[in-house]
């Protein structure tokens, strides 16, 4: 006999593990389905977290080959990429094994398999064996993610030709890697292997990198690459590649063929939307393969709820969390706040840190917004000094008339971490004055912050 919930989630990354806990805090009766063999989506597995543990050795070895000049002799030095490998798999099998412990803890039926809807009120689950399933349930939170865009022309094949799936794993460090696409994901592993000692070209058919940034602090970042040795080659559409078992031949339009080691191809994200049954319940998509949803993330269909990597938001992990929680909240009958997506901060981890929140300065006058800009760079600080850390800046971006932030842009040491102070600020329409007045800590990297807000009411102290 089919088991009956209050509510299923279909899979478990980071916005259906936290709606399916948040739900059953909630006094929900709970299931979570997901087809990989372990829970936390792509994040976790193939995402954010083992690509955030790579850099993190990659950050490291910089700094053992800089010890000198902080002091220390420390002779020839070298790395062991697999012991590096195997620490950032240690760390992805603990959060899994800690989400399975919250998963018991809260009560939460687990099921591994593919989940598809039968009607709104069922959910068949077939397992990787093709054993099937059925469960019964009120409510759906379809939380199902994206999965690496693929080039029709240029496809990946695991070997010298590779998506950030792939690469992850890669046995080596490539001695010359391409990597097909400068947004976030392919600015982070640039960084990251140029550090580990690889020569890396960034192919980007846009007019910069990480187009959605700020235009000076993309500068910047160009700035800062191109001091790693990386090559980049904007505006510059892909022909093809051609792997011949030893290298990859990179053809472009309007340059010369170029060879390679290993290719990463990093274009993006596409939704999963198919293969779910969505027509038996009345649920389309757009000609993205987005599912609409209104402003509590309901679809047309009631009882049926999408967030995260499958609706026309934000393709952030904490984004689909926090998407997750507000679904939840009305499922069990709660009234949420919206979520203000003014507030929803970017976070890219290259060396250095960029990190965003709101309005750049293009995005102001696309739309005609009076604006004016505070901006303070880190290297007069003495804890930017003390810490290596002196590239970068905070760029304030407030209308003048009351001094409410619009957005803001760091580039610099722990800016994922500072951004956090202006998300808090958005939501509680902060102005440059309230900043300027919060006393923060010295010596710290974060009076930079208050260095901008000063420098935005026209007195920055320290320059």
């Amino acid at each position: 006999m089919a088991k009956d919930y209050d509510l299923v989630v279909i899979g478990a990354g980071p916005g259906g593990e936290v709606g399916a806990i948040r739900a059953a805090q909630l006094g929900l009766k709970v299931a979570l389905i997901e087809k990989r063999e372990h829970l936390g989506g792509t994040c976790l597995n193939v995402g954010c977290i083992p690509t955030k543990a790579l850099l993190a050795s990659a950050k490291t070895w910089y700094k053992l080959q800089n010890a000198e000049e902080m002091g220390f002799t420390t002779g020839d030095i070298s790395y062991n990429w697999d012991k590096i490998q195997a620490r950032k798999d240690k760390i992805v099998d603990q959060q899994r094994k800690g989400l399975r412990f919250l998963m018991k803890k809260n009560k939460i039926d687990t099921y591994e398999g593919h989940g598809r809807f039968v009607s709104k009120n069922t959910i068949s689950i077939e397992s990787k064996a093709g054993k099937k399933e059925t469960i019964n349930t009120k409510n759906v939170l379809i939380a199902t993610g994206s999965r690496v865009r693929e080039l029709p022309f240029a496809k990946s094949n695991g070997k010298n030709i590779q998506t950030s799936d792939h690469i992850l794993s890669i046995e080596e460090v490539p001695k010359t890697l391409a990597v097909i696409g400068g947004g976030v994901v392919g600015t982070e592993f640039a960084s990251m292997f140029a550090r580990m000692g690889s020569k890396v070209t960034i192919i980007e058919l846009a007019p910069q990198i990480l187009p959605s940034e700020d235009g000076e602090v993309v500068k910047e970042m160009v700035r800062n690459l191109k001091k790693q040795k990386i090559t980049i080659s904007t505006g510059t559409k892909l022909k093809g590649l051609k792997d011949d078992g030893k290298k990859v031949i990179v053809s472009c339009e309007g340059i010369d063929d170029q060879n390679f080691d290993k290719v990463l191809l990093s274009i993006g994200r596409a939704p999963v939307t198919d293969d779910l049954g969505l027509e038996k319940i009345g649920v389309s998509v757009d000609k993205g393969g987005f599912i609409p949803v209104d402003e509590h993330y309901k679809t047309k269909a009631a009882g049926i709820y999408a967030i995260g990597d499958i609706i026309a938001t934000p393709a952030l992990a904490h984004t689909a969390s926090a998407e997750a929680h507000h679904a939840v909240e009305v499922i069990a009958g709660h009234k949420p706040q919206t979520i203000n997506y003014d507030a929803n901060p970017n976070a890219i981890y290259t060396y250095p840190e960029v990190a965003s929140i709101g309005m750049t300065e293009e995005t102001c006058k696309e739309k005609g917004v009076d604006y004016k800009v505070g901006k303070f760079p880190f290297a007069p600080m003495a804890k930017a000094k003390i810490e290596d850390a002196a590239m970068g800046f905070v760029k304030i971006i407030f209308e003048p008339k009351h001094n409410e932030i619009l957005g803001v842009h760091i580039i610099g040491a722990t800016a994922t971490e500072m951004i956090a102070e202006f998300a808090l600020g958005k939501i509680l329409e902060t102005t440059v004055d309230e900043i300027a007045m919060t006393v923060h800590p010295h010596p710290t990297i974060s009076e930079t912050i208050q260095e901008a807000a000063h420098d935005a009411l026209g007195g920055a102290i320290h320059m």
